[in-house]
């Protein structure tokens, strides 16, 4: 017989997002609308803090993107406003694409970036550099084929000859560099709501504030 008078053990709320690169690409496309100037640091776990600077658009990082971290369980991201401070960051700072370019082919395996919708269409912007950009000759088909006109991810995957998950990490990759031009159709699935901020435990240090997702 069940002991009805005992309430069952709460269940844990979610994590706000799954382990890997995901948070970190959706805290990307997020400051990049804002137009005031904030540093955005990225920590993967075991690899060393990434430090980016949207203003010249480069970044910091001990870790060579040769061996960058595919899934990494935990990455905290964190945030500190510049509020007219105007120096730069170090003189080891490179160019943002090669970064952008690795987080977005791997946050969201198997689906779109969450600010993008099924059923859209897209369009190359501009062209990535290939000599600084890991790939591959299917991903590099791939971007290839979207200078040739608007597609959607479907119809993008069958001119390319690559399967659909090579496209939308693509797509993912050039639309987290802003390289990609958008079409949205009117057909095209709702876009996923924001994560609830009860699930997204933010610290706050001084100015800096520091998330932990993935």
């Amino acid at each position: 017989m069940t002991d009805t008078s005992v309430p069952p053990a709460p269940t844990s709320p979610p994590p706000p997002f799954a382990p890997g690169w995901a948070g970190a690409a959706m805290a990307i496309n997020s400051i990049r609308q804002i137009p005031r100037p904030i540093l955005l640091a990225l920590v993967p776990e075991g690899h060393g803090s990434i430090v980016i600077d949207f203003r010249d658009l480069t970044y910091v990082w001990d870790t060579p993107i040769e061996r960058f971290p595919t899934s990494p369980g935990v990455v905290q991201v964190g945030t500190h406003a510049l509020d007219g401070d105007d120096r730069s960051l170090a003189r080891g700072a490179v160019g943002l694409d090669p970064l952008l370019w690795m987080i977005g082919l791997h946050a969201f395996p198997g689906g779109l970036a969450s600010w993008l919708r099924a059923g859209d269409k897209h369009r190359l912007k501009r062209w990535p550099d290939f000599d600084v950009l890991p790939h591959t000759p299917e991903q590099a088909r791939v971007v290839k084929t979207l200078a040739k006109g608007l597609m959607t991810v479907e119809k993008l995957a069958k001119r390319a000859a690559v399967g659909d998950e090579t496209a939308r990490q693509v797509v993912n990759a050039l639309s987290l560099m802003a390289a990609l031009r958008r079409v949205e159709s009117s057909t095209a699935a709702p876009m996923l709501p924001p994560s609830s901020a009860d699930f997204q435990p933010i610290v706050k240090i001084g100015r800096h504030s520091t998330r932990r997702g993935g």
